[in-house]
């Protein structure tokens, strides 16, 4: 999630949060590096709340793993919270809507000792170029056009081509995390190992429980030449899996974790405690239909008549905890390049007879027991919802179901872990409505998403066939901001106003520290801010 030659744009929001146990600034302060005595070789202990099923990068889809994913692998170009790009494996760079040129430095090893070269680099961005492969990476760290990926061994440079211009090369190919040639060649590596030029190591794996990172001591290339050999480099990282934010926070707070993210009631009692927080907004609760012409809401008047039943505000509160707000788009304002709501005016007023009335309209006829049927067939749906995403999912989803009960639906509420979800959205794609919010950071992430090939043999997981949007994003992506911004902005309302997607609520995720120092950017740490400190 990255970009250049437009105004620089943090996609990547940063904030330094630094924490003490025996002192605290006010919430999400910052302290400044160099005002605490580091440890030596410590360790450092991270909380996450679900496991991922494999720690190869390129097909993951968990959040959860993608915010580790720059512990153990490199990117071509790193970026500051100002948006500003520096130095990463790249020591140069030049690029433009159909081209881009990367210059490797001449230090950096793979994880084995062995040189990173440029044909590595141009291997792995074609594996995930190549729709083919399937990578949740693809549209996110890949243009969603077609990608010819060269290196030139010698030379130390790596060249990107595109078939037809895009306007976010180095905010994608530039920011994809880079598997060195025995994992490219051996992918079952890297189920429960690594193989990257990353600042640490995985080193092992407990499925389900942790896993532990070790550092490389000879690790020189991060970003603007960030090393490891720098005061308060942890020695160790554990990543602990732990479902229960109430767990965490007991853990937090009694010394034995050091950094970790936690919404809900624990919030405030880690609050008045001596830690450190900082917040970053994302989506909350959203509402994507399955368009499958087989399914119930492909019928545009029922995915309105859903819309139309519920008080928006009342799930806004529900799904954030009372803390959150109105979404504006299907992009955060802090995330995007073309801030601009987007949803503004397009969302159907809260009105149960309207609803009722559409659903009359649709042909879906009341019984006897209140639930509607059509042709012998139950107006009957399946809203699923992820377990382990935040505590605040299943309270919204009972709430969802209620009101929509209210009107003859019938509603079943699914719960699933990450790998479970992963199934159901992307292979059987057996499902009604989807409640967790997406995390887009570019436009044209959302591509792949909504259009194009549906599972298993694409990402378009709500099997959308929306023609205006495709046309505005074609349009768009051939540009770049502030050019491509109006055709962005209209992409998006052409999805918002079909009831395509329905982005509701916006989050607050606070994280907390406790005697560590971090830089948080995009639901994760940065991996060579991480310093622990002497207690």
């Amino acid at each position: 999630m990255p970009r250049s030659p437009l105004p620089p744009l943090a996609l990547l929001t940063t904030v330094l949060v630094a924490a003490c146990g025996a002192s605290s600034g006010p919430s999400g302060s910052s302290a400044s590096p160099g005002e605490a005595s580091y440890a030596t070789d410590g360790t450092l202990t991270i909380a996450f709340n679900y496991a991922p099923g494999s720690w190869d990068p390129y097909p993951a889809t968990g959040a959860g793993i993608t915010a580790l994913n720059y512990l153990i692998y490199d990117s071509l170009v790193n970026q500051r919270s100002n948006g500003e790009f520096v130095t990463g494996l790249a020591e140069q760079w030049s690029v433009d809507p159909s081209s881009a040129t990367f210059t490797l430095r001449d230090d950096v090893t793979c994880s084995d000792g062995s040189p990173l070269t440029a044909s590595q680099v141009a291997d792995a961005i074609a594996y995930v170029s190549d729709p083919a492969n399937q990578s949740a990476m693809y549209g996110f760290h890949t243009p969603t056009v077609p990608v010819t990926a060269t290196g030139d061994d010698a030379a130390g440079t790596v060249e990107v081509t595109t078939e037809e211009p895009y306007g976010f090369l180095l905010e994608t190919i530039g920011r994809l995390p880079i598997v060195c040639a025995n994992g490219m060649r051996d992918r079952e590596l890297l189920t429960a190992g690594s193989d990257g030029t990353g600042p640490f190591v995985l080193t092992e794996v407990v499925p389900g429980q942790s896993a532990t990172f070790t550092r490389r001591d000879d690790y020189a290339w991060g970003p603007e030449g960030a090393t490891t050999a720098e005061p308060g480099v942890p020695k160790t990282v554990v990543v602990r899996f732990i479902e229960s934010a109430t767990t965490t926070a007991n853990l937090l707070l009694a010394g034995e974790l050091n950094l970790a993210q936690i919404t809900g009631p624990d919030v405030d009692r880690l609050d008045a405690a001596p830690l450190e927080r900082v917040d970053w907004e994302t989506s909350g609760s959203w509402l994507s239909f399955n368009h499958s012409a087989e399914r119930i809401l492909a019928d545009r008047r029922v995915r309105e008549a859903l819309v139309s039943a519920v008080d928006l505000a009342e799930v806004i509160k529900v799904s954030t905890g009372g803390h959150g707000s109105a979404s504006t788009g299907l992009l955060p304002f802090d995330f995007s390049v073309c801030a601009a709501d987007t949803a503004d005016g397009l969302l159907p007023e809260h009105d149960v007879a309207a609803a009722e009335a559409l659903l009359d309209e649709a042909g879906w006829v009341r019984g006897a027991d209140g639930t509607r049927a059509k042709d012998g067939r139950p107006l009957a749906i399946d809203l699923v919802y992820f377990t382990v995403t935040s505590e605040y999912q299943r309270p919204t989803a009972e709430y969802l179901a209620q009101q929509w009960e209210a009107i003859g639906v019938q509603v079943e509420l699914p719960g699933y872990s990450s790998t479970a979800a992963t199934e159901v959205l992307y292979q059987t794609s057996n499902w009604d409505v989807y409640l967790s919010g997406w995390e887009f950071i570019l436009p044209s992430q959302m591509v792949p998403y909504l259009s194009g090939p549906v599972p298993p043999d694409g990402l378009n997981i709500m099997h959308l066939d929306n023609p205006e949007y495709e046309r505005l994003a074609a349009e768009a992506i051939t540009m770049t901001p502030p050019e491509a911004c109006a055709s962005w902005n209209e992409a998006e309302r052409a999805v918002i106003g079909e009831l395509d997607l329905v982005p509701v609520s916006n989050a607050s995720e606070p994280w907390f520290l406790r005697g560590a120092e971090a830089e948080i950017q995009y639901r994760g740490p940065v991996a060579t801010s991480l310093r622990v400190l002497e207690q």
